[in-house]
């Protein structure tokens, strides 16, 4: 395993160990049963062992506890319907020094423990409260342009400036996934619960990763699952040619059907929780339904079909321009493209398709208004794309924080009344993650992978807020010249 892989010599980000202090100092009790459930236990007695806290046994009373965390079906401690919850949603309480988390998910309860580790000593102490959190968002996702093989271009990770893949080494998986584990809790904390694993511009050697070597891609599912994380996949609309050995690709010739039908039976044979696909079509030379002379609707409702029975989502992204177009030629807008090309086809993707859609209408540049396209399809889910790793904005050398930014994207109304974080079914973003020991090229630029976690939960949010939430959890304890200087920083940035 290389150094770098190691989790003893990686920065802990914003969850060091003195971050969970006020949970490792009290009695802790976890009731309830999965391996979800099993990941709060083994948090829970990390920190207790650490601190000299004491996990209780399943059995004890909860007036034992000083924190109690829940997995229930039915009502609990003031939630008549925990149900109502889902799977990500949690309760929490705080009444005589106490503190309870109640879920009816996996996802949930890991998510309550770490709302309590955020909150710290401030969990236990005050007066009676009680909350309900539910993600605004159900899918919020890290899109890795990683290739497994060194492009001669684009090199380990396209617009990637720290350091190699976090997956891929020497033209496959890495042997050590520790740190991809420890990459899942790190996404988990801050409610990230999808990740794409390798560019979506995918080259020939990662359009195996969809066949015969998707036991790689279930070695990294394995890893990230412990925190709730489900793998995608970024595959090439040219698969069936590709590696089916086809004479074409047309989603609606019944041999493609069958092929895709095929190849998704597989993968989730491979990986049971996988997440679902990622495409890149008619865009920058990937190949797409336009050599077919089909709509886009129709490319990405061929991929939705091979994955509705497992409950798979296809991520078919809206970048589709003509990218050879010469830029002297005023009759061709490319602010519009996206635009002109998909609003048409509004209310003809599959229920389980997603249309990815860039915040803004060029390319992720420093300043540009919000894409026309949200909020001019309401018959079509949207994932607003926004990019964390810093192409257009210092390449991570310089620091620069992205929140304001998004927020202010996010929080546009388009219609003059909703805005884009409400219309949005899903929030993502082109990761800023490499091998790099500080992950993110420099420990400040761990700010923006936090700012988007915390965003992608919840889009009103106030990023100065959230600015403070990881300033307190990356330093404990920080005095406000610590505070004060790091904002100084981050908000001049």
């Amino acid at each position: 395993m290389a150094q770098n892989d190691r989790v003893e010599d990686i920065d802990p980000a914003w969850l060091p160990d003195t971050a969970f202090r006020a949970v490792g100092t009290r009695r802790v009790l976890v009731r309830g049963t999965g391996p979800l459930v099993d990941t709060v236990r083994g948090e829970v007695a990390a920190a207790c062992e650490r601190f000299g806290g004491t996990p209780l046994r399943e059995d004890a009373a909860p007036a034992d506890a000083d924190l109690v965390l829940e997995l229930t079906a039915g009502g609990a401690d003031g939630f008549d319907d925990v149900g109502a919850f889902g799977d990500e949603g949690f309760g929490y309480v705080r009444e005589g020094g106490r503190a309870t988390v109640t879920a009816s998910g996996g996802r949930g309860l890991l998510y309550g423990l770490f709302h309590v580790v955020r909150l710290g000593e401030a969990a236990f102490r005050g007066g009676p409260a009680r909350e309900e959190h539910r993600p605004a968002l159900s899918l919020r996702m890290l899109d890795h342009w990683d290739n497994v093989a060194v492009h001669p271009v684009m090199g380990q990770v396209e617009r990637g400036y720290a350091g190699g893949s976090l997956f891929w080494s020497d033209g496959r998986a890495r042997d050590g996934l520790d740190r991809v584990r420890a990459y899942g809790r790190l996404l988990a904390s801050c409610g990230i619960n999808a990740v794409c694993v390798n560019n979506v511009n995918v080259h020939e050697t990662e359009a195996h990763l969809l066949t015969d070597r998707i036991g790689e891609v279930a070695a990294i599912a394995g890893a990230l699952r412990p925190y709730g994380v489900r793998t995608h996949l970024s595959v090439s609309f040219a698969a069936p040619v590709v590696l089916g050995a086809l004479p074409t690709a047309d989603p609606l010739d019944a041999r493609v059907r069958d092929w895709w039908a095929g190849a998704t039976e597989r993968v989730y044979e491979a990986v049971p929780d996988f997440g679902g696909y990622v495409v890149k079509a008619d865009s920058e030379g990937q190949p797409g339904p336009f050599a077919y002379g089909r709509s886009h609707a129709e490319g990405a409702n061929l991929l939705a079909g091979a994955l509705a029975p497992y409950g798979g989502t296809v991520h078919w992204r809206a970048f589709v321009y003509d990218h050879r177009q010469d830029w002297r030629d005023r009759t061709t807008d490319r602010a519009r493209a996206a635009y002109d090309h998909f609003v048409p086809l509004d209310g003809e993707f599959a229920a389980n398709a997603v249309l990815q859609v860039k915040h803004g209408p060029m390319d992720f540049q420093v300043r540009e208004p919000v894409s026309p396209l949200i909020g001019a399809m309401p018959g079509t889910r949207i994932g607003v794309e926004v990019q964390a790793t810093q192409e257009y904005t210092g390449q991570q050398r310089h620091v620069c924080w992205l929140g304001p930014m998004w927020s202010e994207a996010l929080r546009f109304r388009p219609d003059g009344e909703v805005g884009v974080g409400r219309l949005a079914d899903a929030l993502v973003a082109v990761s800023n993650v490499g091998d790099d020991p500080f992950w993110t090229g420099h420990p400040l630029a761990q700010a923006n992978l936090y700012t988007f976690g915390r965003l992608a939960w919840d889009p009103a949010a106030d990023p100065r807020a959230v600015l403070d939430e990881w300033i307190a959890l990356t330093h404990p304890g920080a005095g406000h010249r610590l505070s004060d200087g790091l904002h100084a920083v981050l908000d001049g940035s």
